[in-house]
This record gives structure tokens, sequence and C-alpha cells, in this order.
């Protein structure tokens, strides 16, 4: 009996220090990042590039998190697009930020159109609306503490155009063929 004891306490702080770190919507601290007022979504945790989905710091758990709550509330849901964070070590090839060890700043990824961005403070961050679009703008913590980093989000281009872009184009070129073959046909000779 006491040796269970001594083996689920510890097996008990493990669980919770790891729900702990999980990124999680604030539900008192969330607006839509999609309805363009700049306002953002506070999560608790951590956002990094990391693309497993199951992962609590992935980028892809915060999209799914948000989701579930932009649902819930009849808000549009978002897709996030990882581009690179400022803390990464080639994060100069894409651009720059002002403010880097303070509480607020701006930045620029030229050539880039950044849809969303995340800021990482403390023991949260917040995930906010690029606006307007573009390759700049300007970041704050949500309450005053030092910067830890950025993570910058672009908008999904769909690789393979969709089945309906597909056959609009099949349609058209049949459209274009039919006009230029009856275009060829010699014309009939009327009298009158």
């Amino acid at each position: 009996m006491k040796i269970s004891r001594f083996i689920l306490a510890p097996l008990a702080a493990l669980a919770f220090a790891a729900s702990a770190n999980a990124s999680t919507v604030v539900v008192g601290g969330c607006d839509s990042v999609t309805d363009g007022d700049a306002m953002g979504c506070l999560f608790t945790g951590n956002i990094n590039g990391n693309t497993n989905p199951t992962n609590v710091n992935s980028y892809l758990y915060a999209q799914d998190g948000y989701n579930a709550w932009a649902s819930s509330t009849g808000n549009p849901t978002i897709t996030l697009n990882f581009l690179t964070a400022s803390d990464a070590a080639n994060f100069g090839s894409f651009g720059s930020i002002t403010g880097g060890s303070g509480s607020s700043g701006t930045f620029n990824l030229p050539g880039y159109t950044i849809d969303f961005f995340a800021v990482k403070a403390g023991d949260h961050f917040t995930l906010f609306e690029n606006v307007p679009m573009g390759a700049s703008g300007n970041w704050a913590t949500a309450d005053g503490r030092d910067l830890s980093h950025i993570a910058f989000f672009t908008r999904a281009t769909p690789a393979v155009p969709e089945p309906g872009t597909w056959a609009m184009m099949l349609f058209g070129f049949g459209a274009v063929g039919a006009t230029i073959r009856s275009k060829r046909r010699p014309g009939t000779l009327q009298i009158a």
C-alpha cells in the first residue's frame, strides 16, 4: 500500500506538470483572429514550428485549440502555415524584429505575407491576425513581459487545383476548341 503511494504520487505530479505546458485557449482572453480588429487570442503554454499535432508545443496543436474555441462560439476556423520564428537560427534570412528584448516592437519580413503571428512571453502566447496583412506589423506581449519569440504564419495556397477548378478549366478548353472547330467549317452559300 505504501509502495503504491510512492509510485502514484510522482506519476500524478508528472501528469499535472504535463497538462500545465499544454497550449490551451484562455477562454476569457480570446477574441476572433479573423474579424480584422487586430485583437488576439491568449493561450497558455508554448508555440513552435513542430508539425506533430499531438505535441503540446506544436502550432498545429494551438490551431486545433483555437478552432475548437471558434467552432463553439460561431467564429470562423483558421489554418496556420508555419513560416519561421524570431528565435530560429536562420531568422535573419527571413526578416527582422525591433524591440526583441522588450514587450513591444515591430516586425518586417520582406517578400512574405504574414497572415497570423503568435507572440510568446512568460508562460503564455497570444495569437494575432496581422492587420492589415502584409510583410510588416506591430507586436506586443499580453501583460508587458519581455518577449521570448514570435512565430509567423502565412496563408495556405493549394499546390494542386481543386476538382472544381479542373472542371472549369476543362470546360473552358472545350469551349475554345468547339469555337475554333466551328469557324473552320466551310460556310454554306445561300442564294436569295
